[in-house]
């Protein structure tokens, strides 16, 4: 079936990137559904007029956001949308921010008077709701970066990390200052063990995404793959969930971020490269544009995408719902 698209040969934008966007706003209107099949490069390359080279582009980045699922032999397909796949709740709030800020500049606020204005309309949304603090504790700083960006979608949650070195020094503050004290299964009798038993104690169940599980699961058994993260910890996690994927899970190496040289070195012999779900936040300039580099030199980036379980998902949204309405009722 003909996608029909429609591009702008006299726009700025290049053409692959109007496809890319094409077919990111189709899939979200859902007009293209999750398993529909796109035409093969050659296919839409011929439709459209336009070289294959464009078409093949924009595909590889349609697959790098996530968009499409490139199988070998099989053809291209759309993957299930779901709101996790959109922008997230946090980037949709820093864009209304950005234009709450503008709005303010064009009025000639200066950013100390910004501050002070949007404090005094915090304070009086703080009177307003009950908010619930949530600490969560883990022993790595990839998993507890995932568990908050998540816990991000809960309304009126407001959410701090700590890592599991620093439970000694922190356990008074969490004993006083926080409503819901969250953590891993595999930590939990050792939180357990410093906190009050009138405080609110909670565990959670992570696992990888299913899409996280395919892409491991389609690589060949002789490509060279390697871990990239921030903490051993979360990369020998990785390392135990990919045990039986394939010959190529015998002989997974890893590298932490903190050395570009040393990085550089361990990318060179690589065809797969599995980082954090969100690893830019803890690589350097250096780091990150390492790794696009190996991704523009034919390297697979595949992000560990690691999510609180949808049974435990539920779970803590019920706490934070008893933790609400015990505040309200005092």
């Amino acid at each position: 079936m003909p996608l029909n698209l429609k591009l702008d040969g006299n726009s700025d934008s290049p053409l692959y990137k109007q496809i890319v966007e094409v077919i990111q706003r189709a899939v979200h209107s859902g007009k293209l559904p999750s398993g529909y099949q796109l035409p093969t490069v050659r296919e839409l390359a011929d439709e459209m007029g336009i070289s294959r080279g464009t078409i093949k582009h924009a595909y590889d980045q349609l697959q790098r956001l996530g968009i499409v699922e490139m199988t070998q032999g099989k053809g291209t397909f759309i993957l299930g949308q779901t709101e996790e796949d959109n922008a997230s709740r946090k980037e949709k709030a820093m864009n209304a921010i950005d234009q709450l800020f503008e709005q303010l500049e064009d009025l000639g606020f200066t950013p100390r008077e910004m501050e002070i204005y949007v404090g005094l309309k915090l304070r009086g949304l703080e009177e307003k709701y009950d908010v619930v603090k949530v600490a969560i504790m883990d022993c790595n700083p990839e998993t507890l970066h995932l568990i908050e960006d998540q816990l991000s979608q809960i309304g009126y949650a407001e959410v701090a990390s700590f890592g599991l070195g620093q439970l000694n020094e922190v356990v008074e503050k969490l004993n006083s200052d926080y409503d819901l004290v969250l953590t891993t299964s595999t930590h939990y009798a050792q939180v357990e063990y410093y906190i009050h038993p009138a405080n609110t104690l909670g565990m959670m169940s992570l696992m990888p995404t299913t899409k996280t599980v395919i892409r491991l699961a389609k690589l060949q058994d002789h490509v060279s793959v390697g871990i990239v993260a921030a903490s051993d910890n979360f990369a020998s996690l990785i390392r135990r969930n990919c045990q039986g994927m394939g010959d190529w899970s015998e002989h997974l190496t890893i590298q932490l971020f903190g050395n570009s040289d040393q990085l550089k070195a361990f990318l060179v012999d690589k065809n797969v490269i599995v980082v954090p779900e969100g690893y830019a936040v803890f690589a350097s300039a250096q780091e990150k544009e390492l790794l696009a580099s190996f991704e523009r030199d034919g390297g697979q980036l595949i992000p560990y995408d690691y999510k609180i379980d949808r049974g435990s998902f539920i779970y803590v949204e019920e706490l934070i719902k008893r933790c609400m309405n015990q505040k309200r009722s005092h």
